[in-house]
């Protein structure tokens, strides 16, 4: 046995009251021997970049020369310097600009400077024209350039817009290394600065701006609109819109908030508006600081972007993800606004109160917001079951974190090339995930009251782990630094081992930790892991940080001892055989967090050939069984396990064994439902509606394909619209064994739609359309200008995303290569992606291989993250396709049978 010694153990999590106490007996584990290395507090001039610390801005004060209908614009700046040393030159970003002229202006008189373009570096050297150093002292730089407007959603960019009043509006996207293509910049996180901006534009157009407008002057056909000072921010922070827009306003924690829109759609900003009323105060609250700018304004962004981005007081987002309409949009809209805006709202206070000091640490920003994200969805609303919808995003992850792609959330120097290789699943999901876990162990209010703390004294400032485990541990009397450390700074994550028996009447438990690799191979790695079990009616959260540890627990209760009952651990549990018997005979009487666990860490165990997969079968073929508020939600996660196998399967001899088995699974809970949404029905009925549609459509179900060809030609004739909560399903359900008239209406509609919203589902739709000859139609418009650049580079992909295409789309991205990549542009790694995105539905190692090299000659180093992400998955499926295809068909048959027999 273990030596235990003392240990902090909270009793009674969730409902009941949370006891503390200190034991020496059972139920203890043995704390650190010694605290990790210390994770370095916030230090300008030892935070990580590529431009020296010896010239500091201050202030700039920029006037630019915007017009939407223009290729490209102007702009002047004078930055307020402090040069802490004499240098030879200054070195600041600039990239894809024009210099104009370039002055110095110092108490000593003005020298003009030269400028030295690196456009690999994406800097100029500014060298004085007299050869003579800089003087170190206060000085002003005075610069004009011209640029070019982006067809791609980054730096400057035009996106377009139709519908009864089109046009244009120009917009910026300047995270994380864009703000260089605008303006001549510091542009790295730790250099903060103040920015007074001021726009030139046709006299008839709008401007917007992260401050409010302070005036607006008449230029004859034009207009300069002055906007007030920002508080000291990153560069990539700037924002502006230019153009026509419609708002609606509202208030919230005494901060004015409008949704802006392309003309005639302000009314649609009304969820959006609603739930930035209900974060705002919440988080003003929970941090203890209010929201730090005089307004906050988010703008819909009718085309051409992707996802959203965090502007202080001037959010942007794509469409999609803020505008919601009632009459076509569903319940996953509603929550992907909801989530979205609750993610950049937090980042007010989360990377814009308080800036991650380098892209090394970014996990700071995107992390907290995800998990706060989280928090506010279960605050506002419980009935989405976020508790047991979030283990769709956390097993992705844990799926990659578990293979050779991985990376640790804190993993080192960022390459400015390979800057969007760090914003991933790691750095989001397991960050938010790794955050939720410690708060758990550290408890809810401790670990507020050092995040108030953090807030305070880190505010309008640059931070680093070290200065967030420094409150956190304070305010809590924990080790945090220790704890937190081994997870944010070694890649991976345990899977925890655990057998149990029954000793005069008590229960021996036995863990043991090592790391989990979906291909097997021994890895190193030992974490102090929060662990949290229910024994009995009792749950208790306990640090385990040994590779085996044993307990000895009270009672010897009917149900077997439970591991992470409650989801929130970002680990793998295998019980003994015994033990997952035991388990599955219980398993409609567990609880839903429980359920969703335990058949999540299966189908882990399965496709890492732990177990056979028919033992994620036995869990499945209990669902029908289970009931309670959590069912919908578990029925979503199985329709995700059925996804795997899908994929992996496809062109087996199991394929049309797992087809049958999905219809019977899936088929009976349709049939409960109905295909008539009732007005009071919840959301969560509603997304499972939706979601059984779609998958028996896919699988091949006869009745529900039929009745979606009724409802969808119903729609295309006129005769009836397709309701809201149907449209989409129905949509998608349609397009997957689309005919070539059914295919010409959903193209159609694609080149039509007026809504990126719209876009997206007929693009998705008419990609899943079975004659390769229909698909390489769509893949066309990629590069015929028909279609805003974001939704063209995508085509590829979800094309591929069908194993039945992927070839075709795999092909079609190495023929059209560079007119693609042109067209992608460089956000989010878009080019780097292209490729692998159009891989996706691959499932052989010689398909694995071929994409590293093709993607090697095609982008080289920086597209090597993104290859391998993709490649180490198709190993995956190629893997579970040898061990199963076979051995899987008479055990999916079975299920079927056992299904329809009840």
């Amino acid at each position: 046995m273990t030596h235990f010694g003392p240990v902090r153990i909270r009793t009674c999590i969730g409902r009941s009251a949370c006891l503390l106490r200190r034991a020496a007996a059972a139920c203890a584990l043995l704390m650190l021997a010694a605290a990790a290395p210390a994770q370095p507090r916030f230090d300008f001039d030892r935070t990580p970049g590529h431009l020296p610390k010896t010239v500091l801005p201050s202030r700039y004060t920029i006037v630019l020369d915007l017009d939407p209908a223009a290729e490209r614009f102007s702009g002047k700046a004078t930055i307020t310097l402090r040069l802490r040393e004499t240098v030879p030159a200054i070195l600041l970003h600039a990239h894809e600009l024009t210099a104009q002229g370039v002055t110095l202006r110092t108490s000593g008189g003005d020298r003009r400077l030269v400028v030295q373009a690196d456009s690999q570096a994406q800097t100029w050297r500014l060298v004085p024209e007299d050869g003579l150093p800089l003087a170190a002292g206060d000085a002003t730089l005075e610069v004009a350039w011209d640029g070019a407007v982006q067809r791609s959603g980054s730096g400057l960019f035009r996106a377009p817009y139709g519908g009864s009043q089109p046009g244009a509006m120009l917009a910026t996207q300047l995270e994380a290394v864009f703000a260089r293509m605008v303006f001549p910049a510091f542009d790295e996180p730790s250099f903060r600065a103040v920015f007074e901006l001021s726009v030139r534009a046709p006299a008839e157009l709008q401007v917007l701006a992260n401050t409010g407008e302070t005036a607006v002057v008449d230029e004859g056909g034009k207009r300069l609109h002055r906007f007030a000072p920002t508080p000291p921010m990153p560069s990539y922070l700037v924002a502006l819109a230019v153009g026509r827009f419609d708002a609606l306003a509202g208030q919230a924690a005494g901060v004015p908030l409008r949704i802006l829109t392309a003309p005639g759609k302000a009314a649609q900003g009304a969820y959006a508006l609603s739930v930035t009323q209900q974060v705002l105060p919440y988080y003003t609250e929970y941090f203890g600081l209010p929201y730090a700018l005089p307004k906050l304004d988010q703008l819909a962004v009718p085309s051409t972007r992707f996802g959203a981005m965090e502007d202080w007081g001037l959010i942007s987002y794509a469409e999609s993800t803020l505008l919601f309409d009632p009459a076509r949009s569903n319940t996953f809209t509603r929550r992907r606004i909801f989530s979205t805006v609750a993610h950049e709202v937090a980042h007010q206070w989360f990377g814009n109160l308080v800036t991650a000091a380098s892209w090394e640490e970014i996990w700071l920003n995107e992390a907290f917001a995800t998990w706060m994200e989280e928090k506010a969805t279960e605050r506002f609303n419980p009935d989405w079951n976020i508790a047991l919808r979030r283990r769709g995003p956390i097993d992705d992850a844990m799926t990659r974190d578990a293979g050779s792609s991985t990376r640790a959330i804190r993993s080192g120097a960022v390459p400015e090339d390979r800057v969007f290789d760090v914003f991933d699943d790691i750095t989001y999901v397991k960050g938010g995930a790794v955050l939720a876990m410690l708060e758990q162990w550290i408890g809810p209010q401790a670990f507020q009251r050092g995040l108030a703390a953090y807030m305070a004294e880190r505010r309008f400032s640059n931070a680093t782990a070290g200065d967030l485990w420094h409150h956190i541990g304070r305010a809590s009397g924990e080790d945090v630094t220790a704890v937190a450390a081994s997870w944010t700074d070694q890649p991976g994550f345990p899977l925890v081992e655990a057998s149990e028996r029954c000793e005069d009447g008590r229960t021996r438990l036995e863990l043991s930790q090592q790391r989990f690799m979906l291909d097997g191979r021994p890895a190193p790695g030992l974490w102090k892991l929060p662990l949290v079990l229910r024994h009995g009616d009792s749950t208790q959260a306990l640090l385990m940080d040994s590779e085996r540890s044993t307990l000895m627990l009270p009672g010897c209760p009917d149900t077997p001892t439970l591991l992470n009952p409650g989801g929130e651990g970002f680990y793998r549990v295998a019980y003994a055989p015994a033990t997952q018997a035991a388990l599955l005979k219980s398993f409609p009487r567990l609880p839903a967090t429980a359920q969703a666990t335990l058949l999540a860490d299966t189908l882990a165990l399965a496709q890492a050939g732990r177990v056979p997969m028919a033992a994620l079968l036995d869990l499945l073929a209990e669902l029908p069984r289970v009931q309670g508020a959590g069912r919908p939600a578990l029925v979503a996660q199985a329709r995700r396990a059925i996804g795997f196998l899908d994929e992996t399967l496809a062109g087996s001899p199991a394929e049309a064994a797992l087809h049958a088995a999905a219809r019977a699974l899936l088929a009976p809970e349709l049939a409960t439902l109905g295909w008539q949404p009732l007005e009071y029905e919840s959301s969560e009925i509603e997304a499972l509606r939706s979601g059984l549609i779609t998958d028996l459509a896919h699988h091949g179900d006869t009745a529900t394909l039929e009745q979606a060809r009724l409802l969808f030609d119903a729609d295309a004739s006129g005769r009836q619209p397709l309701p809201a909560a149907l449209r989409s399903a129905v949509v998608q359900a349609v397009g997957r064994h689309a005919d070539t008239a059914r295919f010409e209406i959903l193209l159609g509609r694609l080149k039509a739609a007026t809504s990126e919203e719209d876009r997206w589902l007929y693009a998705s739709a008419a990609a899943q359309a079975p004659e390769p000859a229909l698909v390489r139609r769509l893949l066309a418009l990629s590069l015929d200008g028909s279609l805003p650049a974001n939704i063209a580079t995508s085509l590829p992909q979800l094309v591929g995303s069908s194993p039945r295409h992927t070839a075709l789309a795999y092909g079609f991205v190495v023929e059209q290569f560079p007119r693609l990549a042109e067209l992608a542009g460089p956000m989010f790694g878009a080019r780097a992606w292209l490729l692998p995105g159009s891989a996706a539905g691959f499932d052989q190692q010689a398909a694995a291989d071929r994409l590293r090299a093709d993607q090697q000659r095609l982008v080289g180093a920086p597209g090597k993250a993104p290859a391998e992400r993709v490649a180490t998955r198709i190993e995956l499926k190629a893997r579970v396709r040898a061990a199963e295809a076979l051995r899987l068909q008479p055990a999916l048959e079975a299920f079927a049978a056992r299904l329809a027999a009840r």
